[in-house]
């Protein structure tokens, strides 16, 4: 905690945020979701590391009505967060959220309480969710295009120099990789691209 001590609460955040990780959402009983749990699970131990202390507080809570013809009882209620410097106790980061939680028992309120947590963690530290990891790492690869000296390389076999067009091997690749121009192609993808590109070179 040597080197976390000189940092401000915002700083102490920021380094959580860098370290948090990708959330993949499961199938609940009750929809598609993250689970509070699986949130402290991953932030528990970066919270420790970097000294945040967080303080919860209900601020309101009210039974809205029941279910017709259940036992269920609908609570909602108003919480706030507050993300604390343990070595500088009044420098702090509040969250606030309203939350609704249903239950046939005595839950419905605890309900709400761990729903309006799990929202202000999730919000308030950036944390990625999504519906499949495959679908992430797709949209992350695509992200990351080749680079300008990659781009020079590759447009030798694609852009004609005379009339700045696109080549029969640039339309292919584009085609091949499902993009709009050869330069938005996902750096993963140079080496076997640029091969592809000599090879149709060659063949014409």
């Amino acid at each position: 905690m040597s080197e976390e001590k000189g940092l401000n609460i915002y700083q102490r955040v920021n380094k959580v945020m860098s370290e948090c990780v990708y959330l993949q959402k499961t199938q609940a009983q009750q929809g598609k979701g993250i689970k509070y749990d699986e949130v402290m699970a991953m932030i528990r131990q970066l919270l420790i590391a970097n000294g945040i202390v967080m303080v919860t507080t209900q601020e309101s809570l009210e039974c809205l009505s029941g279910v017709e013809g259940t036992k269920q009882k609908v609570y909602q209620g108003k919480f706030s967060l507050k993300l604390v410097n343990m070595d500088k106790p009044d420098e702090f980061i509040e969250h606030t959220a309203y939350a609704q939680g249903m239950d046939g028992g005595d839950k419905g309120a605890g309900k709400a309480h761990t729903y309006a947590m799990k929202t202000m963690l999730v919000k308030g530290f950036g944390i990625e969710t999504g519906e499949d990891e495959e679908s992430r790492a797709e949209k992350m690869e695509k992200l990351n295009v080749i680079s300008p000296v990659e781009a020079t390389e590759l447009g030798k076999f694609c852009v004609d120099s005379n009339t700045n067009q696109w080549t029969n091997t640039g339309l292919a690749l584009m085609k091949a990789y499902n993009i709009n121009s050869v330069y938005d192609l996902p750096a993963l993808k140079f080496n076997e691209a640029l091969e592809k590109a000599k090879k149709h070179a060659n063949n014409k």
